[in-house]
This record gives C-alpha cells, sequence and structure tokens, in this order.
C-alpha cells in the first residue's frame, strides 16, 4: 500500500525461501530466515471471518544493523500473530503506527483464532505514548473499552468496523465516527491493512487525522472491491473515489 501512493519502502520481515519476491519489487527488503504467519480465512454471507492459524510464524527482531544511520518519517509495525511480543524499537522523529489485530489473537488447540484474553495488557505491550494504533471491531469482545482506555494512555486509536466506517479515540478523550464509503464488496482481506497504511502516509503528510482518516476510508472501500493485491489502490484512485462521493 505505502509503494502503491508512491512511498519509498523498507520492509524488515522474516521470508521462507519458496516466497515469490515479485510481488515485492521496488521494495527495499531486509529479510531474515524464518517462517510467516499463515492463515486461513472464511467468510459468511454478511462478511463474518472465521478463521484458522495455520502457521504462527517466527519471533521477528529488529537490529541495528538492518538500518545503521538511517532515518525514517514513518514507521508501521504489523505482527501477523506474536512476532513481537513488546514494541521493538523507538525511531527519533518518525510518526509510529501500530496494527493490533495480530496481538489480540488467540489460539485454540485445533487453530481456531479466538480473541486473546488478556486484550489490554497485549496492546500496551505493544504502543506508546504519540503513537497510532489500528484495531478492529472484530477483534476483541470489548473493542470500544480497549480503544477508550489506550486512548486515556494517550495513544490516538481508529477502531475500523468495516461497512459501518470507522471511529477514531482522540488523545483528549473524544471521538469522532466516520460512515464507510459505499464499496461493491468482493474480497475484504487486507481491507484493514490497506486502511491503516493510507491513514499512517496521509497522518505523516497533512498532519491531520480528518484528512487521514477520509483518506483511508476511500483505500479501504477500494481495496475489498477487488480480489488480493489487485485491491491495493493507487493515490490517484483513492483520490477520484473522494472526489466522486463528496459531489
Amino acid at each position: 500500500m505505502a509503494r502503491s501512493l508512491g512511498c519509498e519502502v523498507t520492509l524488515i520481515t522474516a521470508l521462507e525461501p519458496d516466497f515469490p519476491l515479485g510481488i515485492l519489487d521496488g521494495i527495499d527488503l531486509r529479510a531474515a530466515p524464518g517462517l510467516v504467519a499463515r492463515y486461513e480465512n472464511r467468510y459468511d454471507a454478511r462478511g463474518n471471518r472465521t478463521q484458522r492459524l495455520l502457521a504462527p510464524g517466527s519471533d521477528l527482531q529488529l537490529v541495528p544493523h538492518l538500518y545503521p544511520g538511517e532515518t525514517f518519517d514513518l514507521v508501521f509495525y504489523a505482527p501477523a500473530y506474536h512476532e513481537f511480543r513488546k514494541a521493538p524499537l523507538r525511531f527519533k522523529g518518525a510518526v509510529v503506527g501500530v496494527s493490533l489485530q495480530g496481538a489480540l489473537r488467540a489460539c485454540e488447540p485445533d487453530g481456531r483464532v479466538v480473541p486473546n484474553p488478556r486484550p489490554l495488557e497485549a496492546a500496551r505491550a505493544l504502543v506508546r505514548p504519540g503513537w497510532c494504533a489500528f484495531l478492529s471491531e472484530e477483534d476483541t469482545a470489548a473493542p470500544e473499552a480497549l480503544a477508550a482506555a489506550l486512548a486515556a494512555e494517550k495513544t490516538l486509536v481508529v477502531l475500523t468496523r468495516g461497512y459501518n466506517g470507522a471511529t477514531l479515540f482522540e488523545l483528549d478523550g473524544s471521538t469522532q465516527s466516520y460512515p464507510a464509503l459505499p464499496a461493491l464488496a468482493t474480497e475484504p482481506t487486507g481491507a484493514g491493512d490497506c486502511f491503516a497504511m493510507a491513514f499512517m502516509v496521509r497522518l505523516a503528510e497533512t498532519d491531520s487525522v480528518d484528512q487521514a482518516m477520509r483518506f483511508a476510508l476511500a483505500a479501504g472501500a477500494l481495496a475489498v472491491e477487488a480480489p488480493g493485491l489487485a485491491g491495493i489502490a493507487t493515490r490517484a484512485a483513492i483520490e477520484e473515489r473522494m472526489t466522486r462521493e463528496a459531489a
């Protein structure tokens, strides 16, 4: 998503030997050997998801030699399961975002994914004051309470609600809800990731949470309208959707 928006992207990840590297063309890849977390997703007629964890993935360590002397405008942590147990590193001067989805998952013996029984503890380990955190209302049993608790600790929280839009929990304790943009849903997998990255890129560009939210909602609407990587929208497509909906 960040690459599609014109960003210079460095990706630090574990990578299996047979991973198709062609889809990462144009990205500065810093990969360590290891297993990637993998899921099986199934959706019912209303878009509700059932997940099974197929592989938990390897622990991911960010070590200084991967980025000697480098600075970044934007840093985004996105553990798919439990690759990070705590916020890995701090980057001076960067806008920092965290996807909490993986940390808020637990797994039954049969692989079925269920909510983490200690969501606040898991979330607190990954966020810091002044950062942005993303979760969906499917990720935990009481998403509003979790979002409010993190916002009270000076984290900007975005709670996504699928076709019901998203709610912003701001640092001053206020909340603001935004409706979803109309979309012809084809494939919902990855829409939340596209939303989060679009939000972070636009926030870094404008320092406006309102502009970031509206930009991200357009990116999320486009993401569900095509399967797989085809749902990753360009900046021009996002801006066109925003203009069309505002007319």
